[in-house]
């Protein structure tokens, strides 16, 4: 091998290879890493989609179809179509599902476990969130409690000025 083009090989001028040859040999060299991979990934732990599907969340139903869909941490680009439009179907946006993807890909490839994904997904659900809607409550009870005291003290003024 040449120190300057790495990705070269000799071969020996006495007994040429046809280039046929290599290339199948290459070909079963690919094959068997590839096996390797997918032997290795599937001893992977994974989600258990049916224990998912029972919680509310719909990103957390897309994360187990994820997690069930990659090859090692690989999304097939059909594949991840189809996902796209299941997550339409469930109610979760395009960029949202996107993130989705991402993370379960992300935590695969640092070899963590995707059993425990509900902590990773609370930013795209956004339950960490608060809407207005919640200090409703307390303005409807304020705004109540002011208006009481302006009559309260209308009345006192009209009392004491007869």
């Amino acid at each position: 091998m040449s120190p300057t083009h790495p990705n070269l090989t000799l071969v020996p001028a006495f007994a040429p290879e046809d280039a046929r040859v290599r290339a199948t040999r290459q070909l079963a060299e690919t094959r068997r890493r590839i096996a390797l991979e997918n032997r290795l990934a599937s001893n992977a732990t994974g989600l258990d989609v049916s224990k998912i599907e029972k919680i509310a969340s719909p990103h957390l139903v897309l994360a187990g179809r994820i997690a069930a869909s990659l090859e090692g941490a690989v999304l097939p680009p059909e594949r991840r179509q189809d996902l796209l439009r299941f997550s339409k179907s469930i109610g979760v946006r395009e960029f949202d599902a996107s993130l989705v993807i991402a993370v379960i890909q992300d935590r695969v490839r640092r070899g963590e476990s995707v059993d425990d994904i509900v902590g990773p997904l609370e930013i795209i659900t956004g339950r960490g969130r608060t809407s207005g809607l919640g200090n409703l409550g307390f303005v409807t009870l304020g705004a109540g409690l002011g208006i009481a005291i302006g009559l309260a003290t209308l009345l006192v003024q009209w009392l004491t000025n007869v």
